[in-house]
């Protein structure tokens, strides 16, 4: 059995249950109009601003990552699965405490900023895929992450 970690659990541990607007769009309206176009366009809908996400996306605290492995009871070698791994923010630190994690990114330019940011770490796999696309590989993973990704996969799937 799985164990999930998603955003509203990060938001939890971090005492924000709101996350920004985007261009001046609550984050409900942000989330309605991507969740209404179609896989190709959702896979590609923030490429234009994936380097500057990676530059300035403020980073995980390290107290945040533990506490999210202590609610999730991870073991030191646990096996997760990441959907929407964006750059890495998430990813890195898992990686660099050993976990070893399949990252799905949608977003071609994101998977590449996630594989550069992980590139010296060798249980990390990105795939350039959207969750919707990937295959269900059962009785294989400890915990599933979506750090502030969940809400962008369709409801209907998910």
């Amino acid at each position: 059995m799985c164990k999930l970690l998603y955003g509203h659990v990060w938001a939890k541990i971090m005492g924000k249950e709101k996350r920004g607007d985007i261009s001046n769009k609550t984050w409900t309206e942000v989330v309605k109009d991507y969740a209404g176009k179609d896989l190709g366009e959702r896979k590609n809908w923030y490429g234009s601003v994936a380097e500057a996400y990676n530059r300035v996306r403020p980073r995980y605290p390290q107290t945040v990552i533990e506490r999210a492995i202590q609610l999730a009871q991870l073991s030191p070698k646990a096996k997760i699965l990441e959907l929407g791994c964006g750059p890495a923010i998430a990813t890195v630190p898992l990686a660099q405490l050993g976990f070893s994690l399949l990252s799905l990114e949608p977003n071609r330019e994101a998977s590449e900023l996630a594989k550069l940011n992980c590139a010296e770490y060798p249980d990390v796999e990105i795939q350039n895929l959207a969750f919707e696309e990937w295959e269900l590989e059962c009785d294989y993973f400890d915990a599933v992450l979506a750090a502030t990704s969940w809400h962008w996969i369709d409801p209907a799937i998910a």
